[in-house]
């Protein structure tokens, strides 16, 4: 299974769904909180090109905001 990252702050809902949505579905993940670490939000931003959150990659793929529906089809 490809590796999963998920970029997060503790504030944002859609984050605390898309955590929990991967955790009922048996995905494992990365969670890389954003708010509390200034490098990974620059790491973040650079491959996004914005600051909204959550941020999945999946492999070589980014998946901004909580897209269940892409980020199943990106790990099959």
């Amino acid at each position: 299974m490809p590796e999963v990252t998920v970029y997060t702050t503790s504030t944002c809902p859609w984050c605390t769904k898309l955590k929990n949505y991967l955790n009922e579905e048996g995905i494992s993940f990365i969670e890389v909180n954003v708010g509390a670490d200034p490098e990974a939000a620059r790491r973040m931003m650079k491959l996004t090109g914005q600051r909204s959150v959550p941020v999945t990659t999946v492999a070589d793929q980014v998946i901004i905001g909580y897209d269940p529906e892409r980020i199943r089809a990106a790990l099959e």
